[in-house]
């Protein structure tokens, strides 16, 4: 983009009326012998193109004091473009007006710096209109690399430095303005006092070669663009080829002259669009202005944006005036918002006028109605929301699952007074949710919908990868030697070479997987001594053998990010009359049971004070979800128990532990070996 600096400087003497244009010029009090300077500069906030840091500025009127204008004396000094008068009173004679902008560095890949001078003279009377254009007073050096550098070379570089007699150690060290170029790409240079040339220094490794090659820039200058160009071919002598090309050309090689003109501009009709809108459904109009050809204007909201130039194109809501190519009206009603919901919501000007400048408007409107919901977490069943409204009386926010009854929450208000927040504390996992803002029962505004997140589900519970540890016992896992589900098999395979739990092709009806879990219960002996064994499947890992029993661990970490109401799987089962044990007696029972904790729990079945005790009462259990019975089922039946929480909870659980057993009473060796039990996809319901 072509920029300039435009500086119109205008003067007058006496009680006349006078302007830049000649008309409406105040009457201006001036003592005998004054003049006026009407300095109209036209500032707007210049900043750099790829931040929005203002850089540093400085203008400067010097009076010539002498006919040669070998010496001046400053008149006025400004540092800010907003501390620039509209009027400077000046006596007649010759000035220069100087302007600079930018961080002035010596070598820089980012950083430009501007300078622009003009002399002009004060006459009685007369208008003076002055033109100052800031050129870049950087000298850029671009420095090109071949792909076949980079392809042939492990290591190479290119250091420029602003210095007559280039030495390397200087470069390195920086005791000299240098730049160190490992890519290609443009830098900028101002040449110290005294300098006039900028010398390069190229490197390059390849294995052990290593190639240097240098050269000098003479007598560099402002406004001309120099490219160094590196290229390597290993079959010439050399290798590597370099080449240096300089334009001359101001217009190609110093395009960055900065605007100093006045920016496009968005205003509100009877209104200050500055100042956030409590929208209520009056059209609202605005006036877009620029002192050249306008040649972009456009709305942006969210990711739309509306060409308004676009003779075309239609938009719902918007209508667009021209009063002639530097003015427009755009006025936004109604239609334009039904598709709003209510909160804070900014419509964005964009605006560019054929010389450059740049116009950018915020509009922030409040609209009425429910917010998007903030955040929600589904273990806590929390959602939070937030609604807009104007007036506070008998406000609610509802919330229901699609198609069902409304819950109503109360609501707080905000320090703004138009913000009301409100927190629903049965909001779940995997459901259709629809909210909205209440008003004495009538809806304000939009309702919105939110689908939660599905809640986790129990790794590998479908039972479909089945495993062989390495003590020969089936394992319900696809790695044996780190098992989500284990089984007691470990024991009764290691002792008596018999597997209570392993994989079943006896599947329910609409099964997706070919495989259940089956359990049956055995008396383990050995040489006519042992003990009864049932057989189990839980969440967990078998420890190791000890003696007659076992030691395991029950718990695995889960994620517990949404929280289950129920507990699902499918059973069949078949509970024989207690003969083994003497710990009770009748028939055996199935028992099923599954805890949310916060740790893991060791067990040893030979030690009954070990045994784990799925109840609230336990110390670190959180939930829980227990099932027992001496019914027996011939066929596949669905089982959904309900999960239920400690009271006052206020940690969340990091442990699942699980357990079926077709007897109940394993863990006292006391059990029926006619009971078994199938179990598939074990699942949480939310």
């Amino acid at each position: 983009m072509r920029k300039f600096i435009n500086i119109f400087i205008c003067a007058t003497f006496a009680l006349m009326s006078a302007a830049c244009n000649k008309t409406d010029e105040p009457m201006l009090e001036m003592a005998e012998g004054e003049g006026v300077l009407a300095l109209n500069l036209n500032l707007p906030k210049l900043t750099r193109a790829e931040g929005s840091t203002e850089l540093p500025f400085e203008l400067k009127i010097y009076r010539y004091a002498n006919a040669e204008k070998s010496e001046k004396e400053l008149v006025r000094k400004y540092t800010s473009k907003s501390d620039i008068p509209q009027y400077v009173w000046l006596i007649e004679d010759n000035y220069m007006v100087q302007v600079k902008t930018g961080n002035r560095e010596l070598a820089t890949f980012t950083e430009k710096y501007y300078v622009g001078t003009a002399d002009f003279t004060i006459t009685p009377g007369e208008i003076e209109e002055v033109e100052v254009v800031a050129y870049m007073a950087n000298i850029p050096v671009a420095v090109s690399y071949d792909a076949t550098v980079d392809g042939y070379f492990d290591e190479f570089y290119t250091y420029l430095s602003a210095t007559d007699n280039f030495v390397l150690e200087d470069a390195v060290n920086g005791e000299v303005p240098t730049l160190k170029y490992t890519q290609s790409a443009k830098g900028y240079f101002i040449l110290p006092d005294n300098v006039s040339d900028i010398n390069w220094y190229f490197y390059g490794k390849a294995g052990d070669k290593e190639i240097t090659k240098s050269g000098t820039i003479a007598d560099a200058q402002p406004l001309n663009l120099y490219t160094l160009n590196f290229k390597y071919s290993p079959d010439a002598p050399g290798s590597l080829f370099f080449s240096a090309s300089v334009n001359t050309n101001p217009e190609i090689c110093a395009p960055d002259r900065i605007p100093f003109s006045p920016d496009p501009t968005v205003k509100g009709v009877g209104f200050s669009a500055d100042v956030p809108y409590n929208y209520d459904g009056v059209t609202r109009s605005y006036t877009v202005k620029a002192l050249d050809r306008i040649s972009v204007m456009n709305i942006a909201y969210g990711a739309t944006t509306y060409d308004l130039l676009d003779t075309s194109a239609t938009y719902t809501g918007i209508a667009v005036t021209k009063v002639n190519d530097k003015e427009y009206t755009v006025a936004i009603s109604e239609p334009f918002f039904e598709s709003f919901s209510g909160g804070v919501h900014t419509v964005a000007f964009n605006v560019k006028d054929a010389s450059g400048g740049i116009g950018y408007q915020e509009c922030v409107y409040n609209i009425e109605g429910i917010m998007p919901v903030r955040s929600y977490d589904l273990w806590w069943l929390t959602a939070d929301f937030a609604a807009i409204s104007f007036s506070s009386e008998n406000l609610t926010v509802g919330y229901r699952v699609s198609g069902g009854e409304w819950t109503y929450l109360p609501v707080s208000t905000t320090s703004d007074n138009i913000t009301y927040t409100a927190t629903a504390n049965d909001f779940r996992a995997e459901k259709n949710y629809e909210y909205a803002l209440f008003a004495n029962g009538t809806q304000v505004g939009k309702s919105l919908t939110v689908t939660t997140a599905a809640g986790p589900q129990i790794p590998e519970a479908g039972f479909e990868s089945w495993s062989t540890a390495s003590d020969e016992a089936r394992c319900p896992a696809a790695n044996p030697n780190a098992p989500f589900w284990d089984t007691g098999n470990h024991a009764t395979a290691g002792l008596v070479g018999k597997q209570l739990t392993t994989e079943s092709t006896d599947v329910r009806s609409g099964a997706t997987g070919v495989y259940s879990a089956y359990m049956g219960s055995i008396k383990a002996a050995v040489m006519g001594i042992g003990k009864f064994a049932a057989g189990n499947l839980f969440v967990g890992r078998f420890v190791s053998i000890d003696g007659m029993g076992g030691i395991v661990e029950f718990g695995r970490e889960f994620d517990f990010s949404a929280r289950p109401k129920k507990l699902r799987f499918w059973m069949k089962n078949n509970e024989g009359t207690i003969n083994e044990g003497n710990h009770t007696s009748g028939t055996d029972i199935a028992k099923v049971y599954c805890c949310f904790t916060d740790r893991k729990y060791t067990v040893n079945t030979n030690k009954e004070e070990t045994l784990f005790n799925p109840a609230l009462t336990t110390e670190g259990v959180l939930a829980t979800a227990t099932w027992q019975s001496s019914e027996s089922h011939a066929e596949w039946t669905m089982m959904e128990l309900d999960i239920e929480y400690k009271e006052g909870m206020t940690t969340k659980p990091t442990q699942l532990v699980m357990t079926f057993t077709c007897s109940g009473y394993g863990d006292y060796f006391t059990g029926s070996t006619n009971s078994w039990m199938m179990v598939d996809d074990v699942e949480f319901v939310y």
